[in-house]
């Protein structure tokens, strides 16, 4: 990727943290707080399942390669994303806000530790999602600590 894309991803992907920051703020300053909370664990599901797309499009563009367990792996993401807001949208009779944050923020370490083993080759992309991951994961950090 030329550097112009790579500097317009990196500009895109700060960009995606707006939502993250904001929705901590609201919850901090308790304006709302509840539902700033609900809407960073769907902007969190919905951002962990985006991750997987990228994968997916790597596998389309290697066409000289078996690419079935790549393939296998890219769906992760959106299927977990999904589960959790499954889940979330259930009328269970507890609040598992604190569960939804923990394993969001356990799955986005999970899949940053897998795109660190599978693209090494991706030099600036690892390094801009070195620094999304872990705002991301503090974020969320943060937010079950105001939580408990």
């Amino acid at each position: 990727m030329n550097l112009i894309s790579q500097y317009t991803a990196q500009r895109l992907g700060f960009a995606g943290l707006i939502p993250f920051i904001a929705l901590t703020l609201v919850a901090l300053l308790d304006l709302n707080g509840e539902l700033a909370i609900r809407l960073f664990i769907i902007y969190s599901a919905i951002i962990f399942s985006f991750l997987g797309g990228i994968h997916w499009g790597l596998c389309m563009a290697d066409a000289d390669n078996d690419q079935r367990r790549a393939l296998q792996w890219s769906m992760l993401p959106s299927v977990a994303g999904f589960g959790i807001l499954l889940i979330a949208a259930l009328p269970l009779c507890c609040d598992y806000t604190l569960a939804f944050l923990s394993i969001l923020a356990l799955l986005h370490l999970f899949w940053l530790n897998y795109e660190r083993r599978k693209l090494a080759e991706h030099s600036w992309y690892l390094e801009l999602r070195n620094r999304l991951t872990f705002t991301v994961v503090a974020l969320h950090v943060i937010l079950i600590i105001i939580s408990i």
